[in-house]
């Protein structure tokens, strides 16, 4: 199905954003703040784009709301990080017209990436429909099964958990290991420098919920929950794995 409405419900940085992206692909583009009703306008939207806050509850009780009002070929993206399609998508009545998004901004450029997510019930025809979507906004999209920290969360965090238990144990200090995966491995920062470009709260939350899904390996290292504990987060609190004046 070709998408000619899209329709943003969210308020906030990351609606803005995403109706800017959106935007790139010359469509007609309405954003409307939760828990308002769907004008006529809206019902006639192809696309739903829900970027409500992240609370399950809020998120359900707006899919049902498209489940009513909006028209039977229209579909519902739920933007989130969580592993909560299928569970939201069980709830209505059109389980397979409902995917996840993703949205990730490298932090060393000015670039997007899109990680569409399938659920359970997810239709190829939904997933396509967004893969299109997405390429017509010229943004990088990569469809995934629906899990833990997706593909970009699961590796980066991991990544800095070994890292902060090699540094915790003095294998190697924190500037001699970025510096390695800087010059070795081509990354634009080392794994620190990521954790507190994220956040290291971030990292710790998406490697406990990895954790309670997927297992105890998972499990964040001592040293990143003692990090959050002294509220060390990185640059948003001044000081993470570096000090930043």
């Amino acid at each position: 199905m070709e998408t000619q409405i899209v329709c943003i419900v969210g308020k906030g940085e990351i609606d803005t954003k995403l109706a800017e992206l959106v935007a790139r692909a010359s469509i007609k583009v309405i954003t409307v703040e939760p828990g308002k009703s769907f004008d006529k306008q809206v019902a006639k939207a192809d696309l739903i784009l829900e970027a409500a806050t992240e609370d399950i509850t809020v998120k359900t009780e707006l899919a049902r709301k498209y489940d009513v009002e909006c028209h039977e070929k229209a579909i519902l993206a739920i933007v989130t990080p969580n592993p909560w399609v299928t569970q939201i998508a069980a709830t209505i009545s059109r389980p397979w017209k409902v995917a996840g998004l993703h949205l990730t901004k490298n932090p060393h450029e000015e670039k997007y990436l899109v990680q569409i997510v399938r659920g359970l019930q997810t239709s190829q025809e939904t997933m396509q429909s967004l893969e299109d979507l997405m390429k017509q906004a010229s943004l990088a999209a990569v469809p995934v099964e629906e899990n833990p920290g997706l593909i970009l969360d699961r590796v980066v965090a991991s990544i800095v958990n070994e890292a902060a238990l090699m540094f915790s144990t003095k294998l190697a200090s924190m500037e001699d290991i970025d510096r390695m995966m800087r010059s070795c491995v081509n990354w634009p920062m080392g794994p620190f420098e990521f954790a507190d470009t994220i956040g290291v709260d971030k990292v710790v939350e998406i490697l406990e919920a990895m954790s309670e899904k997927l297992g105890p390996e998972y499990m964040p290292c001592f040293l990143l929950q003692k990090m959050v504990s002294a509220g060390w987060l990185g640059k948003k609190t001044g000081r993470g794995f570096y000090v930043y004046s």
